[in-house]
């Protein structure tokens, strides 16, 4: 890994989640997780089942630090990123986005990961706004809280769409 990659991954670990965790209080949080060695998806899916929704997931919006991608391209992942990997049975079309690059994002085990959060759509760019004024520059809105259809996976991943509201 190149030197930057380290040095911006160790800064991310260290940036404290204690004021982010106060503005999506501030914003409605209806739920928040701390990314942590489940990996996004684990996290997602905890929310999703817990709270009997189904959630629609844009690849594209998910933030990643620098060199995040390259040594995904070079096959350097966790060594529990195949325990994560077992989860893709929650995402309904797996089949069609795991060609893409950013998929094995989403799997990866972190340390200090950031927080995801439900915020009401109507707060939710205000929210982010006022995130990134804090210090928090990868805050990010990566998908919609949808009634989950019984009849399929809780989890479906878009891979040209960006979440706006209002």
């Amino acid at each position: 890994a190149k030197g930057c990659w380290i040095s911006g991954a160790l800064e991310s670990m260290l940036q404290s989640s204690q004021r982010a965790s106060s503005c999506l209080l501030r914003h409605s949080a209806h739920a928040c997780a701390d990314i942590t060695g489940f990996g996004l998806l684990g996290h997602l899916l905890e929310m999703v089942r817990a709270s009997g929704t189904g959630v629609r997931l844009s690849l594209t919006s998910i933030p990643s630090l620098e060199g995040a991608m390259e040594t995904i391209q070079a096959g350097i992942v966790s060594s529990l990123q195949d325990q994560n990997i077992r989860l893709h049975r929650a995402i309904r079309n797996f089949k069609l986005v795991s060609k893409e690059p950013a998929y094995q994002l989403i799997f990866d085990p972190q340390t200090s990961g950031g927080l995801l959060a439900s915020i009401p759509a109507r707060q939710s760019e205000a929210c982010v706004a006022t995130l990134k004024s804090i210090g928090y520059r990868h805050a990010s809105i990566i998908g919609i809280v949808e009634e989950k259809n019984s009849k399929h996976e809780p989890i479906l991943i878009e891979t040209k769409c960006n979440f706006r509201y209002f």
